[in-house]
């Protein structure tokens, strides 16, 4: 028995050593990914950081490279667009009455039905010309709103 009992201690003890070696081993592998986690995420924040300062020297009429230069101009007309999009939704939301089954065809108490909310298309909600006016007249900034081949393709 003494010979049993000494290869089952020796086992016992084996299985242990290899148990504590893949608890480190996992342990080590979890801080390293936890390190490179840690070193992407300050990589993400430095670039966002960077192209935001960017965007700010180029606004201020710093010069910058030609491809650089051109990327922004993209973004500030986009920006632009965003907030003509911005204003013609929230002016839409704000003509809309709480209720939309009941004010569609609901009669004004002089009995004419009343008239449905102008959509986007009718025209720019004074709100969002304001925005629009504002992005033009800036000198540093695109036109609010240019016009592309998609904006005059035939719908159908």
């Amino acid at each position: 028995m003494s010979s049993f009992t000494r290869k089952a201690r020796i086992t016992f003890l084996k299985g242990m050593e290899v148990l504590g070696t893949t608890a480190s081993t996992l342990a080590s592998n979890a801080k390293l990914k936890v390190n490179e986690i840690n070193l992407e995420t300050r990589r993400r924040e430095i670039l966002t950081s960077f192209s935001l300062q960017a965007f700010e020297l180029w606004q201020k009429g710093v010069p910058l490279p030609e491809p650089l230069s051109d990327m922004l101009t993209e973004l500030s007309d986009i920006e632009g667009r965003l907030s003509v999009l911005r204003a013609q939704k929230y002016a839409k939301v704000a003509d809309q009455p709480s209720s939309p089954d009941k004010a569609e065809n609901t009669p004004a108490p002089d009995g004419d039905p009343v008239e449905a909310a102008p959509t986007i298309d009718d025209a720019l909600p004074p709100a969002a010309e304001e925005i629009a006016l504002d992005a033009q007249s800036t000198p540093d900034a695109a036109p609010a709103i240019a016009p592309t081949e998609a904006d005059n393709a035939d719908p159908r």
